[in-house]
């Protein structure tokens, strides 16, 4: 298929979507009916998230004035910096045993995070596939609380003027090769790592001959925010990067893109929660909604984080990840019951950490 017919299958696929959630929004169901009714009177939405996480403080009006089109609720939508994921998930935590106010309406992180909470009671039960069955699907919904926003695909961000060499890689064993000796960098915490580890992935023992070898190979050590320095070209390249989205971020477009490597292919999930303390839960519910559906995709996960849910047929991601398992990946899940079904990962991330920071990157 040629990049025009793929163009067009594409907005075919988008106005389709389109129209069905118009459809859905004309009729929605007497559940979802009650939920608008309660956030009208809720009238506001808190929302606390990282500056590249739903918009950030960008996403604020872009998701009021989509709550208003898709369900006629107007809210005034505040937003605040969090924590990152593992340290704003304590917090909500904290606030919940206290009995006061969560700090946000909706939480968002990923199945690290996630993982230790879903059989507590911090987050509100959301049966999220009934409110709108014509658009989620039961796996989209996972423990009864937590709603897929976003497929993470990580790889390796590079500069394309800096490292073209990158779009030779074919396997992680070839940035092995010592022609490419200094030429990348890889982050502190060994993004990716944490769940080729496992031993349903590569194992502790394939990974630590890995990293021991990568620790040697490396330039440096940079941070997944270091993205502005891989487009300067200060640093060539990032073996591997946290979402595989640089490259659609409007000001990286052209720059920057990513390679994943057949061996290491993999969806990391960005969830979305409700504190079963949040001021505006019924605010908060709309919202989650509203992101999942295709105009909160592209408008929001897409145009503003540079990453969308592959759950849904009409996004990037969905087509991304269709392409790479045509070139020969494999994908693995990494959602919630992947990463509780191994309890070690964090222990044996961190032995492989302790072996990357001794090499001096």
């Amino acid at each position: 298929m040629n990049t025009l017919n793929r163009f067009c299958v594409a907005v075919l696929a988008t106005c389709i979507g389109l129209v069905a959630t118009s459809a859905s929004a004309a009729d929605w169901s007497p559940a979802v009916q009650k939920i608008i009714d309660d956030a009208k009177r809720e009238g506001q939405l808190t929302l606390s998230t990282g500056p590249v996480v739903a918009g950030g403080p960008n996403g604020r009006s872009v998701i009021a004035a989509g709550i208003a089109t898709l369900f006629g609720v107007k809210l005034d939508v505040e937003w605040s910096p969090a924590l990152s994921f593992g340290p704003m998930a304590a917090k909500l935590q904290q606030e919940f045993q206290a009995g006061v106010p969560a700090s946000t309406d909706l939480y968002f992180a990923s199945a690290p995070q996630v993982g230790p909470y879903v059989d507590g009671r911090l987050f509100r039960r959301v049966p999220w596939a009934e409110l709108w069955p014509d658009r989620i699907g039961k796996s989209a919904a996972e423990y009864g609380q937590s709603l897929r926003f976003e497929s993470f695909l990580p790889g390796i961000l590079y500069n394309v003027k800096a490292a073209p060499w990158v779009s030779d890689i074919k396997v992680m064993a070839d940035v092995l090769k010592p022609k490419y000796k200094g030429k990348f960098a890889t982050t502190p915490y060994l993004s990716g790592f944490d769940a080729l580890v496992a031993e349903n992935a590569w194992g502790k023992a394939k990974t630590t001959a890995f990293v021991t070898q990568l620790a040697g190979q490396i330039s440096g050590l940079l941070a997944c925010a270091g993205t502005d320095r891989i487009a300067s070209g200060e640093v060539a390249a990032l073996v591997l990067d946290c979402g595989g989205s640089a490259q659609n971020v409007p000001k990286y477009k052209g720059i920057l893109d990513t390679k994943v490597p057949s061996d290491i292919a993999m969806r990391r999930y960005l969830y979305m929660q409700v504190p079963s303390n949040a001021v505006h839960p019924n605010a908060a519910m709309l919202a989650a909604l509203y992101l999942v559906s295709p105009a909160g995709q592209h408008d929001v996960a897409f145009a503003l984080d540079g990453i969308d849910d592959d759950d849904y047929p009409e996004t990037w991601a969905h087509a991304r990840v269709a392409a790479l398992e045509k070139e020969g990946s494999h994908f693995f899940d990494v959602d919630i019951a992947w990463w509780k079904s191994n309890p070690n990962l964090a222990k044996d991330l961190g032995d492989l950490v302790k072996i990357i920071q001794r090499s001096g990157g």
